[in-house]
């Protein structure tokens, strides 16, 4: 018989080696550092990918490069530092990272058992290269002065459509978790007619009168031909049709304060939160993403995860825009505003700032257009005034304080179901 040809072998990619779920994982956490610990501490890995460089490194070499790339990814989070290395480093860690890989194809070690945040840690440029491999992310050459250049993490649509997915399933983990039901049946009961759209039951998006069992018991004989047993992976669930349609415009603040502590993540995944819900619950529905600073930056998928905090906050600006988009809508209308910050500039001549924002809050009512403000600081007085008077000068409105970016996501969900009840 003759022998395989070991040449023609196509190494498996990362996600078949770590699975869809890993996976996305580990796309989130690259844009949420944080959740790579949260999700350790509950899954608790066994496999330290220490010791599996303490074989290619001494230790001074690994503590030097920890304390480099954790400082490094600290201040500037999306900017890959792999030039302060140098080849030998770089050639002992390849080894590192070839052997983990060997390890996973051959099931000595589990995907659950390697720690996210170690992994993320230790094999950020090997990890980026795997997933650049498979179109998530890219890396591109960014220009910060005349003769000094860097490279910056960047997702694809592809990379960003699977953490909008993480997203969600994370807001309605949270929302469970704080005793708020993802559907409540008063929801899903009043204005609601069954649609011809079919998904996956999932246990945190859908409540078990949203069960089809007709479909159900079909997929059940297909998948369980002897037994008819009603897994998990069998159930199927009906989208409901709602009502009346919703347009909605999302305003993300990307001025530099928003560079602060998870502000600008936390604006980052309501974003990413409510457009996949929309797109999975709400189909008739639209939205749109729009960052601004004292420009307006209209976001199309794939480039939302990307928001880059930078310059002035033009809240009139922005306002606008938001309006004008809405305004040959029909049904309801609906304005998410993310901010941190008084507005500092204005492109209204003869304006102050805060006059922009004033005239631009008193057009939405005009126009019936539901304003949400959403404040990520509660220190400043002269903030809270200027968002409660454009709240009272635009009718609709509500204003609420994030003391937590990164409950923003769970905060929107919550908000918009409530809207469309």
């Amino acid at each position: 018989m003759k022998p395989e040809c070991r040449l023609c072998e196509v190494p498996k990619t990362l996600t078949q080696l770590m699975g869809r779920d890993n996976l996305e994982s580990l796309l989130y956490s690259l844009l949420n550092p944080g959740y790579a610990h949260a999700k350790d501490r509950d899954r608790k890995p066994r496999f330290n990918l220490r010791s599996l460089l303490e074989k290619f490194l001494d230790e001074a070499e690994l503590d030097d490069y920890v304390f480099k790339q954790g400082l490094y990814m600290k201040q500037y989070p999306r900017v890959i530092c792999s030039w302060a290395y140098d080849e030998g480093f770089r050639r002992a860690k390849e080894k590192a990272w070839r052997e983990l890989l060997e390890k996973l194809e051959k099931g000595e070690v589990e995907p659950g058992d390697i720690p996210l945040h170690q992994l993320i840690e230790y094999f950020h440029e090997e990890l980026l290269a795997a997933l650049e491999q498979e179109g998530y992310v890219k890396q591109e050459r960014v220009s910060r002065s005349f003769s000094h250049f860097m490279h910056v993490l960047l997702f694809t649509a592809q990379g960003e459509e699977l953490i909008a997915e993480k997203v969600l399933e994370e807001a309605f983990k949270d929302l469970r978790a704080a005793g708020v039901g993802p559907h409540e049946a008063e929801e899903v009961g009043v204005g609601l007619t069954p649609s011809s759209t079919l998904t996956e039951f999932d246990e945190y998006k859908h409540t078990f009168d949203m069960l089809d069992v007709g479909e159900t018991l079909i997929n059940a004989a297909i998948k369980h031909t002897d037994t008819l047993d009603l897994t998990d992976d069998v159930l199927k669930a009906r989208v409901p049709y709602h009502k009346s349609r919703a347009s909605n415009v999302i305003l993300i603040d990307k001025s530099g304060s928003m560079s602060m502590g998870c502000r600008i993540v936390g604006a980052v995944e309501a974003a990413l939160g409510l457009r996949r819900l929309l797109e999975s619950e709400y189909r008739d529905d639209k939205l749109w993403v729009v960052a601004y600073d004292h420009n307006l930056y209209p976001l199309e998928p794939g480039e939302i995860a990307n928001i880059w905090p930078y310059g002035w906050t033009d809240i009139g600006q922005a306002l606008d825009y938001a309006r004008q988009l809405l305004s040959k809508e029909d049904g309801s209308k609906n304005i998410f505003l993310i901010t941190d910050g008084q507005p500092t500039t204005t492109s209204n001549p003869g304006q102050t700032p805060l006059q922009s924002a004033l005239r631009a809050s008193t057009m939405l009512r005009e126009e019936g257009i539901r304003l949400n403000i959403i404040m990520l600081d509660n220190r400043s007085p002269s903030l809270r005034s200027l968002c409660e008077k454009m709240a009272e000068l635009a009718g609709d409105a509500n204003v609420a304080f994030v003391d937590n970016p990164l409950n923003l996501k769970s905060f929107i969900i919550k908000s918009y179901r409530e809207f469309r009840r």
